[in-house]
């Protein structure tokens, strides 16, 4: 081998390394959170952490969750945040535990045991209504009242296969006032395909009611629209709480830990609402401190079993489409 070859031959080596050496302070992020939530925490935690680099992949809770699953070979990913404790349940075998410090400050309830996911912040299902729309102005005040014939065409509702938030409120509902009630309101709603499209609906009039999430309607709230009104049910309503955690065998697991602690801060979850309304799970915050909204103590909730939430999915989504087809 000539002298010039073996020059080149240790340039590309130590340019391979070099490259490695690069990569060796990146992680993936997986996140079905909106755009512009992920890039105002993403920025700040670059700010904080400059040796750290953060590529983020964004899709719905769901399909990321099958992503994981079909990369546990080979994980490509480091970190995912946020969807639904009942989600991340059904793919427990791919997450990886980790305890971290910041965990006393959430309720037991949203953290798993092992360490396997830390509950960061809660949906509140609510009806959002448009009080333009609304029979005589009067927005409704509970689930029983979507059943009446007076609604019919006025409430959206999104497809509960499609978004945790809606299927956790209409599995509630059933469990609430049952069946019968259940299939009353689907009579009345007109489903759409996405969470957005429902509140959206509402702001601008297509629709009187929304079944919906607090953080999505307060923000048209906060913004001056006069004519939305929240409404918390009056038989009790529901949480959909969500949670990050460590993926299985992920390859850059320091770097995802920093992440996931500054995730986890009081700090960055007060941001965060501040930003996005999403209302925090630490006990050491409170949404009625910051923003318009009741402290979660104040809200009628109606627990619901994760697990069994989760078990029996399938067959409500199969009892739900059989409703909607007998309209």
């Amino acid at each position: 081998m000539s002298r010039n070859l073996v020059k080149i031959c240790a340039l590309l080596i130590l340019a391979a390394a070099a490259g490695r050496a690069a990569q060796a302070g990146e992680l993936v992020l997986y996140s079905s959170n909106n755009v512009e939530t992920v890039n105002r925490v993403i920025d700040q935690f670059s700010k904080e952490n400059p040796d750290i680099k953060v590529s983020v992949v964004r899709a719905g809770t769901g399909a990321l969750m099958q992503r994981i699953k079909a990369e546990a070979a080979n994980p490509l990913g480091d970190l995912f945040w946020s969807g639904g404790l009942a989600t991340l349940g059904e793919f427990r075998e791919f997450l990886e535990p980790y305890r971290s410090p910041q965990a006393a400050a959430v309720p037991a309830a949203y953290r798993e045991p092992s360490g396997l996911w830390l509950g960061t912040n809660t949906h509140v299902a609510v009806l959002m209504a448009n009080l333009r729309q609304t029979p005589g102005g009067q927005p409704p005040k509970g689930w029983a009242d979507l059943a009446d014939p007076k609604w019919k065409g006025k409430i959206v509702i999104p497809d509960p296969e499609r978004g945790s938030a809606s299927y956790a409120a209409l599995y509630g509902l059933q469990k609430l006032l049952g069946s019968e009630m259940l299939a009353k309101v689907a009579r009345n709603a007109v489903i759409v395909g996405s969470t957005s499209a429902a509140y959206e609906g509402v702001a601008k009039g297509e629709f009187a009611v929304a079944v919906t999430m607090e953080y999505a309607a307060y923000e048209y709230v906060a913004g001056g629209l006069k004519e939305i009104r929240l409404v918390y049910p009056a038989e009790g309503t529901f949480l959909s709480p969500e949670g990050m955690a460590l993926i299985k065998g992920g390859k850059h697991p320091q770097e995802a830990r920093r992440l996931y602690e500054f995730l986890a801060a009081r700090k960055t979850q007060i941001e965060i609402f501040k930003s996005a309304y999403r209302r925090p799970l630490r006990g050491d915050i409170d949404a009625a401190r910051l923003a318009d909204l009741p402290s979660l103590s104040a809200i009628k909730v109606v627990a619901l079993d994760e697990a069994r939430m989760g078990a029996e999915r399938a067959a409500f989504l199969a009892q739900w489409r059989q409703l909607l087809g007998g309209r």
